[in-house]
């Protein structure tokens, strides 16, 4: 593919808001209550049956238990919030950016055995006030690559977490050096990628020890070969959609350009106060 020379789009938080109030309905259409990466160890899994399973791999790197209280930053529709209460009987608090989001999350817990285990609120993760010491584990999947100031936003993480407490973070990771990495921040709202060498760079900057560090690409990217096969079918609707959801499907090619030949990794990082 030549060169593309565009730089990573200028944003603002409230592109990102809109964007996902824009998006809600073809997130959970194409990708159901999870909007994150599959993982897929023989390549056989559903695309539901390999999100799953990457819940549950980085919950076990993260030592999720029973009775924990965990903060899921960037909580989506609450496929995660509702996972992590149901699963493992830990109490959640949710943050979204997402007004459309928010709605949908907050009449999902309603339907929770234990429906005060989960608490959703709106609100930008940036600006957000999260008490010291609040929490056993902090959750972020696939939400900080939308982070303006990711130094800033990790230091905020680190005090809210207890002693011992834990940040589990799965992120898209590239150089933004790379032309296609800078296209895919561009078309997909990142103010910035950055590498795994650099993510876990700033999380020990921001005073936490790094238990566990790795790149998972390979092992999720079959992720976008399924949406491509969505796109496909949805090709006679994306016709009559506005020029931001067609320019938002022909990312997807370019995603799975960039797992191929490795300029874009899946990073999963634990780390401990």
């Amino acid at each position: 593919m030549a060169s593309i020379a565009k730089p990573a789009l200028q944003l603002t938080s409230d592109d990102i808001r809109t964007h996902y109030d824009d998006f809600s309905w073809v997130y959970r259409f194409y990708w159901g209550e999870h909007i994150h990466h599959g993982l897929f160890p023989t390549g056989d899994e559903t695309a539901a049956e390999a999100q799953e399973l990457l819940l549950r791999y980085c919950a076990q790197l993260a030592g999720v238990a029973p009775g924990m209280h965990v903060a899921d930053v960037g909580c989506g529709h609450g496929g995660t919030s509702w996972f992590l209460s149901r699963e493992y009987r830990c109490r959640v608090f949710g943050l979204t950016i997402s007004k459309s989001q928010f709605r949908i999350a907050t009449e999902r817990m309603r339907l929770l055995p234990d429906p005060a285990s989960v608490r959703i609120e709106h609100g930008d993760a940036e600006a957000y006030f999260f008490p010291a010491g609040s929490f056993d584990l902090i959750w972020n999947m696939e939400s900080w690559e939308h982070f303006f100031d990711k130094q800033a936003y990790l230091r905020k993480a680190a005090s809210a977490l207890k002693p011992g407490g834990r940040l589990a973070l799965a992120a898209w990771t590239g150089s933004m050096q790379d032309d296609v990495v800078r296209e895919i921040a561009r078309i997909f709202l990142c103010p910035q990628l950055v590498t795994t060498e650099a993510c876990a760079a700033y999380i020990r900057q921001s005073g936490l020890r790094v238990l566990h560090s790795e790149e998972i690409g390979p092992k999720v990217a079959r992720t976008w070969d399924l949406c491509a096969e969505q796109v496909k079918r949805a090709q006679f609707l994306l016709s009559f959609l506005p020029q931001r959801f067609r320019a938002f499907a022909d990312g997807v090619e370019l995603m799975r350009e960039a797992y191929r030949s490795g300029k874009l990794n899946y990073t999963v990082i634990v780390a401990q106060k």
